[in-house]
C-alpha cells in the first residue's frame, strides 16, 4: 500500500514476524529503508536474500523485548519475556542477534526497536524499556565497536476506546519520551541515537 501510495520505500519500516523469503525479498528490491527482525530465522532468511539480490547493505533493526509489563491487557502487552515478538536483553539473545546482523555480508545494523504493548497511558514503562535498551545500545556499542544510528521505542499509546478511557496529548508523550532517552544517553555517556 505504501509503495503503491508513492511513500519513499526508505522511510518504510517492514515489521512482521515470521515474513516469508518472498516479502524479504520484495522489501530489499524495493529499497525499504529497514527491516526488523525478531528472530534467527528470519536473519538467515534475510542474509541470503540480501546476498542474491546484491546492491547496497540492506538496512536492519532488531526488535528486543525489555521484560516491561506495561500497564495494559495481558493479551495487548508485548514485552513481556514469555512471548514470540522478538529477542530477549536478559538471555543474552538480543546480543547475538545483533552480533549476528554485524557480522553479516549485505545487511546494516541499524539499531534497536522495542515495543511493550498496546494501550498504554504513561510513559512510566517506556521510561524502564529505554533504559534496557539502551544499556544494550551502549553495550554494542562498547563491545562491537557499533554505532547504531537509530532507537525505536515502538507505539501502543493509548486511544479512547471508550468513556473511562483518559489517553495523553501525542506531542506531550513525545516531549516525554525524548526527555527519558536524553537523560538516559547522558547517564550512560553515549551520544543519541535517532528516536522514533
Amino acid at each position: 500500500v505504501a509503495l503503491r501510495a508513492g511513500f519513499d520505500p526508505q522511510r518504510i519500516g517492514y515489521h512482521g514476524n515470521n515474513k516469508t523469503e518472498p516479502e524479504l525479498r520484495r522489501a530489499v528490491a524495493e529499497g525499504v529503508g529497514r527491516i526488523i527482525v525478531d528472530s534467527f530465522d528470519e536473519i538467515d532468511r534475510l542474509i541470503s536474500v540480501a546476498r542474491s539480490v546484491g546492491g547496497e547493505p540492506q538496512g536492519v533493526m532488531v526488535r528486543v523485548t525489555a521484560g516491561v509489563e506495561a500497564h495494559t491487557h495481558e493479551y495487548i502487552a508485548t514485552a513481556h519475556e514469555d512471548q514470540k515478538f522478538g529477542f530477549s536483553i536478559a538471555s543474552g539473545a538480543a546480543f547475538a542477534a545483533v552480533q549476528k546482523i554485524h557480522a553479516a555480508d549485505g545487511l546494516e545494523l541499524l539499531g534497536l526497536h522495542s515495543h511493550i504493548g498496546s494501550q498504554i497511558f504513561d510513559t512510566s514503562g517506556f521510561e524502564v524499556a529505554a533504559k534496557r535498551v539502551l544499556t544494550l545500545h551502549t553495550r554494542v556499542s562498547d563491545e562491537l565497536g557499533v554505532q547504531m544510528p537509530e532507537l525505536d521505542l515502538g507505539g501502543g499509546f493509548g486511544i479512547a476506546y471508550t468513556t473511562q478511557d483518559d489517553p495523553s496529548d501525542a506531542a506531550q508523550l513525545a516531549i516525554e519520551m525524548t526527555k527519558i532517552v536524553e537523560h538516559e544517553c547522558r547517564a550512560q555517556g553515549i551520544e543519541e541515537p535517532s528516536l522514533s
